[in-house]
């Protein structure tokens, strides 16, 4: 195996705008591993691998390593997606899974829990509905019980039964379970002590709109309230090892971090605050007890610690210290704490997984996710923050080609999805890169309504669609213009699901600022998204949803639409679509399509059958950004006819 990871460590390379960009196959190819745990023993190691349209479980035996020898492999059903690996003993391995159509779509849970040993044998799923069932279901593995060799503590929910439940579940036999308790609270979920005991519980009204809360102090106690003492959402993130306190992440925007609270009188320690980004996960320590630190949502990420000095993190500001190019996530450790399995990624690296010996804080590389993708080659990104027109601070991120200057650049503007609660971050991204090595800067903001900034700044945008929001990534163009970063007249936008429609959406509303616009299984008349699709017809509460997200002012909902405005467009056009799609559905694509051949407006188009939101296979995937390259670059790249002014 390359020691890829060493190269780019130590390979003093000169970076050089001029080189050959790497073949589009480089960047969308699928990752070898993505996710990794570590067994209790040290010996095995195992691992999610990705493949076209679903993501299966490999066990690595590591005991001679750097001989490494792959021990058994787990294959899921199309479009299922192992993860939530747990090691119930150095033997055994559990996992969830998840169903995902399409590539650009939010995964949601099967309800599925599946095991295997280290060897691969009794290889089985163990809970949730069989593969034909139509039933939704939600499972989550809450402690592994590592004094109960044979059990695992669950906690599952249906749409036909609201209210989660507690069991402990037989890891050889299928849907063997005794009840542990039932939660006092409808959808959300149950939360486990370290002593494996079903102490707290978290619920949601059916449209999303209020959390509610509830513990107790032991398996024989009544449930009582938790009043949330935050404004904004918050989140368990764990118990102390006493039992006595639970950690807290915070969305208040006053109080954005982790705090620790008694659950006895609701007194609250703040721990890790921040005045503006949210703490995005937390660092446990080596046992995987208690919290000990978070990681907040800066660019790069930034490990934070409760306590500098404690062992754990001590070891990881250390790495980070030697590591200061990457963010460094350490994965877990063996039982003996003389193991670690790490993650190292970057802006220009996908992800090399290490393994730490604890003792020398000695690394060595295991694998890497994309070994093909030479970090050397890629565009660096910087964090950006700038103030949008109403003085709201806003950030986001500017990748540049290889070796450009930040100086009158042709510059594309990536919206990402979502829109509510999905955010960029820092790291290495497929398409980012890709556009980056053909030559063009990209600039991709989190707007309002994305998450990692708080409660406010999230739910705030509601009803915003195509106005504040849109407001946000007009700004954040014309700020990269007046920086001299970007050329004012090679500008183009691109975007996928909801970047789609504000790809649209700005080529309608703003249409002197975008020479053209890649729009990718987006939605573009707001109406038809309120009565056709997964949002509307399956999820529970998705009208009332649509509702709060969108508004119910028919008038204004029309107006925010880009298929009401096709004339205005001046810009060139390539419009992209999942025949498989359900989620922006593709009669979206054809409404739209429909409009501007009516109105005369030139368009390229592609409709791929086989594909849902968003493409999996590599071929489809090279076709669809290889031609929006060929669009970036007969407007604003090498085809672009200036003034003669530049």
């Amino acid at each position: 195996m390359r020691n890829k990871f060493t190269a780019f460590l130590f390979l003093g390379v000169v970076l050089s705008a001029t080189a050959a960009p790497p073949e589009l196959e480089t960047f969308f190819r699928h990752a070898e591993f993505s996710e990794i745990q570590l067994s209790p023993g040290g010996d095995f190691l195992a691992a999610t691998v990705p493949a076209e349209d679903r993501t299966g479980v490999a066990i690595l035996d590591i005991s001679d390593f750097p001989d490494v020898q792959i021990m058994t492999s787990v294959q899921l059903s199309r479009n299922e997606n192992a993860t939530g690996l747990t090691w119930v003993d150095d033997d055994r391995l559990v996992f969830t899974s998840t169903r995902q159509v399409g590539s650009v779509a939010i995964p949601s849970p099967t309800g599925r829990i599946y095991a295997t040993r280290a060897d691969g044998g009794q290889q089985r799923q163990i809970f949730g509905p069989r593969e034909d069932s139509t039933v939704f279901r939600y499972a989550s593995i809450l402690h592994p019980l590592p004094d109960d060799p044979r059990r695992i503590l669950i906690s599952d929910r249906a749409h036909d039964r609201e209210r989660p439940m507690a069991w402990l579940l037989d890891v050889d036999r299928y849907q063997r379970t005794s009840r542990v308790t039932q939660s006092p609270l409808e959808r959300g979920g149950l939360a486990a002590d370290q002593q494996g005991r079903v102490r707290f519980a978290y619920g949601q009204e059916v449209d999303g709109s209020e959390q509610k809360f509830a513990w107790r102090p032991d398996d024989d106690s009544d449930w009582k309230t938790f009043e949330n003492p935050f404004d904004g959402n918050i989140s368990l993130w764990g118990f102390s090892t006493d039992g006595d306190f639970v950690y807290i992440n915070s969305r208040d925007p006053q109080r954005l971090g982790v705090h620790k609270v008694n659950l006895a009188n609701g007194e609250i320690e703040p721990l890790l605050v921040d005045d503006e980004v949210e703490a995005l996960g937390s660092i446990t320590d080596a046992a995987g007890e208690e919290v000990i630190g978070a990681i907040f949502n800066t660019f790069p990420p930034e490990a934070r610690f409760i306590d500098p000095e404690h062992p754990t993190a001590r070891i990881w500001r250390s790495l980070s210290t030697a590591l200061a190019d990457f963010e460094v996530r350490i994965t877990n450790f063996s039982e003996d704490q003389s193991r670690a399995g790490l993650r190292l990624f970057s802006d220009r690296e996908p992800g090399v997984f290490m393994l730490l010996d604890v003792e020398n804080m000695h690394l060595t590389e295991l694998a890497a996710a994309r070994n093909w993708v030479e970090p050397e080659h890629m565009g660096q990104t910087r964090g950006v923050r700038f103030e949008a027109r109403d003085g709201t601070p806003l950030h986001g991120l500017l990748t540049l080609p290889p070796g450009a200057e930040e100086d009158n650049l042709p510059l594309v503007l990536e919206v990402h999805g979502g829109p509510y609660g999905i955010r960029d971050s820092w790291g290495w991204e497929p398409w980012i890169q890709a556009m980056a090595t053909h030559g063009y800067a990209v600039l991709q903001v989190n707007f309002r309504g994305s998450g990692g900034y708080g409660h406010d700044f999230e739910y705030d945008a509601y009803g915003q669609w195509g106005a504040e929001m849109q407001d946000d990534l007009a700004d954040a163009v014309q700020w990269a213009i007046d920086e001299g970063i970007a050329h004012p007249d090679r500008v183009c936008i691109s975007g996928a699901s909801y970047g789609g429609y504000a790809a649209m959406r700005g080529v309608t509303r703003d249409p002197d600022l975008f020479r053209c616009a890649f729009a990718f299984v987006g939605v573009y008349d707001l109406e038809l998204m309120k009565e056709v699709g997964n949002i509307p017809e399956r999820v529970p509460g998705g009208s009332d949803f649509l509702d709060r997200a969108l508004g119910t002012d028919k008038q204004q909902i029309r107006d925010r639409s880009p298929i009401n405005h096709v004339e205005r467009i001046t810009a060139d056009l390539f419009i992209a679509h999942g025949a498989s799609d359900l989620q922006a559905h593709y009669g979206q694509y054809h409404a739209l399509i429909e409009a501007l051949e009516e109105a005369g407006i030139a368009h390229e188009k592609l409709f791929v059958r086989g594909e849902g939101h968003g493409f999996y296979e590599l071929d489809n995937n090279v076709r669809l950004y290889g031609k929006a390259l060929e669009m970036f670059d007969r407007n604003i790249g090498s085809g672009w006819q200036g003034s003669g002014d530049d």
